[in-house]
């Protein structure tokens, strides 16, 4: 394999380990940071900093230098991906599949997560070579019956539904097949201080403890 590979797979694997992914998606980009590092102090080490907020490539910048996981979300070309990488981004999280931002990903050593609803579009994502596809958006899909039913005919398929899981409802997504889920809102509220944000955060890590214990 080679080094890319490699840290491809090793990002892979830790953010399975963590099994929560946090969406920072917010109008306003000052405060992000700091906001990142209360989520991380409440033990959600995995961060998706979305494009579409103000600053996300400074938010990234700064963030992968400490000890979290950090990457792109909302990654959309491969302009995007490069933009993430160069900032020291480790992931490349998207809403939809398109098979260059996934080669591009690919090339440059982020692990890509591409985004499907469809049980086709979830199969042409794997089998163009994602480690991980995302079911998004997952609660409007039908949450964790849908998970299941798409788990039926595609054991072999990881999947990570986003825009539904919550701290209370991660355990049933886990149990319908997740290998991790995708958690914002529950974190981070319109009326969120940073207090509230440790404290959601830790929350959110509690549940996923309880779901999967050691």
């Amino acid at each position: 394999m080679t080094s890319i590979g490699a840290q491809i797979d090793r990002t892979f694997a830790e953010v399975i380990a963590d099994g929560v992914v946090l969406c920072i998606r917010m109008r306003d980009g000052a405060g992000v940071v700091d906001a990142c590092r209360a989520a991380a102090r409440g033990g959600l080490r995995v961060l998706e900093i979305t494009l579409t907020t103000p600053g996300a490539l400074e938010v990234i910048r700064a963030l992968s230098r400490e000890d979290v996981i950090v990457g792109g979300g909302t990654v959309l070309s491969p302009d995007d991906v490069r933009a993430v990488a160069a900032s020291g981004g480790r992931f490349a999280l998207s809403p939809v599949f398109d098979p260059e931002v996934v080669d591009e990903a690919d090339r440059l050593g982020l692990l890509a997560i591409p985004g499907a609803s469809t049980p086709t579009e979830i199969l042409a994502a794997h089998r163009h070579g994602a480690r991980a596809v995302k079911v998004f958006p997952a609660g409007a899909l039908g949450g964790p019956a849908y998970l299941r039913a798409i788990r039926g005919p595609l054991p072999d398929v990881k999947l990570i539904p986003t825009s539904g899981a919550t701290a209370e409802t991660l355990h049933e997504y886990l149990d319908a097949g997740a290998v991790a889920v995708g958690v914002g809102t529950d974190v981070f509220p319109p009326d969120f201080t940073l207090k509230s944000v440790e404290v959601a955060a830790r929350k959110v890590r509690d549940s996923m403890n309880k779901a999967r214990p050691e």
